[in-house]
């Protein structure tokens, strides 16, 4: 019996232990991370910093590379990664047709001038002849006033100069014609030389070539993006702040910049742009568990050029929101 009555008391005295540890246990469980930002009134505590995932591109954005016209690829002469300047040629398009239009249109002109050389020539000899028979008219009139030259002759001299006076006047009006007929064909020439330029596709800005999806003998049309340009720009991460922090972040305020899940920096920089206004995420709305109803603020933080980042790459930004440049 004093056997039964030990182990009664040791197993009594084990349950007594398990409840006071489980009432202990759930006295002193840990609150929920939202309630971490409280203060001991429970007002809310301002965070330090906001994090946001970005993008980072040329502040001027990544242009897509289209043609006005279709053809095929003749020459590329400049590859991803290399930069070119405002006008410089990038890709040429087949133009044998558009450059053998343009030789028609030049010919053109050359035998439009020479028609016009001639006619003024013509005119000009007309006008000489005119004014040699303008004198004898007048001599002619003279003569016959003093009874020294007979009513014939006076006839014919002003006959003479009646004719030459036409020749002269029609051959103005063709060198009028022809003048305006040269002007017709130089604006063929323009006209076809704007056709055979289409044909090239040149750098309407400085930037720098991103990507190509052409080869030579590559088929290019209109509709259909072809490469992708990035503007000559300072480079940002463009971030995007959930909608809960989206009045924290201010212009000016210090930034950071790494890898999606490191701590390590990539490069500093500082807020230079917020948006005016919430929108639908935009930058990563593919991202699977995005709710539909979601908000998000653009925010810009301008980077030094030396940052070692590549363009399209997705980061993290953390925002220092007690800090100013």
């Amino acid at each position: 019996m004093g056997k039964i009555d030990i182990r009664r008391g040791i197993k009594t005295a084990c349950l007594f232990a398990a409840a006071i540890f489980l009432l202990t246990a759930c006295g002193s469980e840990s609150k929920p991370e939202a309630e971490s930002a409280e203060g001991p009134s429970g007002a809310s505590i301002k965070p330090a910093r906001v994090i946001g995932i970005g993008r980072i591109e040329p502040e001027l954005k990544v242009l897509d590379l289209y043609s006005e016209v279709p053809g095929l690829v003749e020459e590329i002469r400049f590859q991803p990664g290399e930069k070119a300047e405002k006008g410089d040629p990038m890709i040429i398009l087949s133009r044998e047709i558009e450059t053998a239009r343009l030789k028609q249109a030049e010919a053109r002109i050359a035998t439009q001038e020479s028609r016009i050389d001639s006619v003024e020539a013509a005119l000009s000899s007309a006008g000489i002849r005119a004014a040699d028979a303008k004198k004898s008219l007048r001599r002619a009139k003279t003569l016959l006033k003093n009874d020294a030259e007979t009513q014939a002759a006076y006839d014919r001299a002003k006959t003479a100069f009646d004719t030459l006076q036409q020749e002269v006047r029609r051959l103005e009006a063709e060198v009028e014609v022809n003048k305006k007929l040269l002007l017709q064909y130089r604006a063929d020439v323009e006209l076809a030389r704007a056709e055979r330029d289409r044909k090239t596709i040149s750098a309407r800005v400085a930037g720098r070539v991103l990507t190509l999806d052409i080869t030579i003998g590559s088929l290019v049309v209109p509709e259909k993006s072809f490469g992708t340009f990035a503007l000559d720009s300072p480079l940002i991460a463009r971030v995007e702040v959930d909608e809960l922090f989206a009045d924290l972040v201010e212009t000016g305020q210090n930034a950071e910049i790494r890898r999606l899940g490191e701590s390590q920096a990539l490069a500093e920089g500082r807020v230079i742009f917020t948006g005016p206004a919430l929108r639908r995420k935009s930058l990563f709305s593919q991202d699977v568990g995005d709710l539909e109803d979601r908000r998000v603020r653009e925010i810009w933080v301008g980077l030094p050029e030396t940052a070692p980042l590549i363009l399209g790459m997705r980061v993290e930004c953390v925002i220092q929101l007690d800090s100013h440049d």
